[in-house]
């Protein structure tokens, strides 16, 4: 990466460029950043491809929405403390997007109420796995973060409930950043100040894109 690369991450929250494409290259590249982290399955480089929802684990966005738009989320919200960063790469162009918004402008939209009631918002994480109860906004190191996933993460007290309708609202109003899959493009999140979603891949089926979470 760049020297503007890293300040396009640090200060929009994603950065995007071409690389080569092989486990071991995109490896070196997301080491550069953190530690790596494995995905629940072992693998810490994770091929993400389109499911038709009876083909997909049951809870999972393909499993919920199958070939069509994923909503904005966090990923790992799963966790107690989700992966810093996500990267992800396309060998082949895809013309499925990859939309992106920031935290900072998703917070320019909100209220003061609104703000207020995500500081005291509480979620309640129901997966195969456990279950335990969350905040929306987090701190680790005097970083704040932000963390939702609605296949997982439920509004449980008052001010979850009020601010989530406030979220979802907000959130099919909004244009986001929409990242084009060009060949060999690779996008870093900073998964702790960005949501990200994802197109419909209706007319993009053979979509593939490897991942990489990083601590």
């Amino acid at each position: 990466m760049t020297e503007s690369e890293y300040f396009s991450l640090k200060n929009k929250g994603w950065t995007e460029f071409g690389c080569g494409s092989t486990d071991i290259e995109l490896i070196t590249i997301a080491s550069e950043i953190g530690n790596l982290l494995k995905h629940p399955n072992g693998q810490i480089v994770y091929t993400l491809k389109p499911k038709l929802e009876s083909e997909a684990l049951k809870g999972t966005f393909s499993n919920i929405h199958g070939y069509g738009d994923f909503p904005f989320h966090t990923d790992t919200a799963f966790y107690k403390k989700p992966a810093r960063y996500i990267l992800m790469h396309s060998v082949r162009p895809s013309i499925c997007d990859t939309t992106v918004l920031s935290k900072i402008a998703l917070w320019d939209l909100l209220t003061y109420s609104d703000k207020k009631n995500a500081e005291r918002a509480i979620y309640l994480v129901n997966t195969n796995r456990e279950k335990y109860y969350t905040s929306l906004i987090f701190r680790d190191n005097k970083i704040e973060g932000i963390k939702y996933d609605p296949s997982c993460m439920l509004p449980f007290n008052k001010f979850a409930k009020d601010f989530d309708l406030t979220f979802k609202e907000i959130l099919t109003e909004t244009s986001p950043n929409c990242i084009k899959w060009t060949e060999n493009k690779t996008l870093i999140i900073d998964n702790w100040k960005c949501l990200h979603g994802r197109k419909s891949v209706e007319k993009d089926c053979n979509r593939e894109l490897k991942r990489i979470y990083i601590n």
